[in-house]
């Protein structure tokens, strides 16, 4: 990161509320809600379009399946750091918001008592994404902000697949600098729209999504991976689906390839359904080199892909302030939603990380001279399979 982007950014967590990253006493925790709340399920009887609303919150947000061997093993559709579920999701029916409870899937009024009315059978809902960094442990810092941010993004993308699957369209109603104040945290709201297309995508979010299983450290299988699979992938991060903030733009992908058939090593650059090589090089073990865990703990220098994120971060921040550097965050996690859940559908797992030293990482990429480290993705197959509960109703997905 450059040193005019680290001085804007200090400026824009000093004062954004809510987002004070300077040392000093954890902030305490929101108490979550564990009322009975009004259960999903019986508001499909509300009609069509409220059954398919149901359908895409308990797909999108809802706990998929559980690991008991895995120290995190909360696994939904996207990945949060830690299983810490950094961003709370609200739905907006008529007048009110209703809290949204994706483990027990339900939805609590906005006040205590009776609510007046539960999901309307005509559309358009809203979704309001709120940001919780506190959530992370005190440690993290001003990282849990990026992190929340990035998450929000995943979330946003998951929530695009799935309405594309189901036939409904996501059209985002407000973004950064576009939102109310209140309340604190908010991120990014959603329409939820009939759509006038059938569903298509359905197998990226029915995929089982893994940020990979490492028992003795993360490695992928060591086999050569299909060279057919890098279009999908490529496709994926540059044709998002309605709705997402993945097609805001403003970000540049480098891609360090290693270990894939009828593709030398090297630095590749997504553009549509291609992979075009930029330079020939040991590009996986460069990255390996700027990663900040040891080979012990993630073995990137064996992974089959290592996706570079990085953007114009001093130009966003100097053009719009703190909404700027959050657009291309919540970008940036959208696209890695979007080829994570590809990856998936081949049987690849996505670790999303952050823990880099961007200086090294920027200058093997051979990143723009303005631009800054954003999000990296290590792809790959896992050596193992293990045992796992799934947690989907069988009817959500029929």
């Amino acid at each position: 990161m450059t040193t005019a982007t680290a001085t804007a950014l200090a400026e824009v967590y000093a004062h954004g509320p809510g987002k004070d990253p300077r040392p000093g006493p954890p902030p305490a925790r929101p108490p979550r809600r564990l009322g009975k709340g009004v259960p999903l399920a019986p508001l499909a009887a509300e009609g069509r379009y409220a059954q398919t609303v149901i359908r895409l919150l308990q797909l999108a947000l809802a706990p998929r399946r559980w690991e008991p061997w895995n120290i995190y093993n909360d696994h939904r559709l996207y990945p949060s750091p830690r299983a810490a579920y950094l961003v709370d999701v609200a739905v907006r029916g008529e007048d009110e918001w209703w809290e949204l409870d994706p483990v027990r899937q339900c939805l609590h009024a906005p006040e205590d008592g009776a609510p007046r009315r539960s999901l309307s059978g005509a559309a358009p809902l809203r979704l309001r994404l709120t940001l919780h960094p506190e959530r992370m442990p005190a440690g993290y810092g001003p990282l849990a902000t990026a992190l929340a941010w990035l998450e929000a993004g995943h979330v946003a993308g998951a929530l695009a697949d799935t309405a594309t699957a189901l036939g409904l369209e996501v059209r985002i109603a407000a973004g950064p600098g576009e939102l109310p104040a209140p309340p604190a945290g908010s991120a990014l709201e959603l329409d939820l729209l009939t759509g006038d297309q059938p569903g298509q995508g359905w197998e990226r979010v029915t995929a089982p999504r893994s940020s990979g299983i490492g028992p003795r450290g993360l490695s992928c299988d060591p086999r050569p991976l299909p060279g057919a699979y890098l279009p999908r992938l490529s496709a994926a991060a540059t044709a998002p689906p309605p709705g997402s903030p993945a097609a805001w733009g403003g970000l540049h992908h480098a891609v360090a390839v290693r270990g894939v058939t009828d593709h030398p090593d090297g630095w590749y650059a997504p553009r549509g359904d291609q992979f075009v090589l930029r330079a020939p090089a040991d590009a996986l073990a460069q990255v390996q080199t700027a990663f900040s865990y040891p080979r012990q703990d993630i073995e990137v220098a064996g992974m089959n892909l290592a996706w570079v994120i990085t953007a114009p971060t001093s130009a966003a921040i100097r053009a719009t302030g703190a909404a700027g550097y959050h657009r291309l965050l919540l970008s940036a996690g959208a696209v890695a939603q979007h080829v994570g859940a590809e990856a998936a559908t081949v049987g690849m797992f996505c670790r999303p990380a952050r823990s880099v030293h961007e200086a090294p990482l920027e200058a093997a990429a051979a990143v723009p001279a303005d631009h800054d480290f954003l999000y990296l993705l290590l792809l790959g197959r896992s050596r193992v399979r293990d045992f796992a509960y799934h947690l989907i109703p069988p009817e959500v997905l029929s």
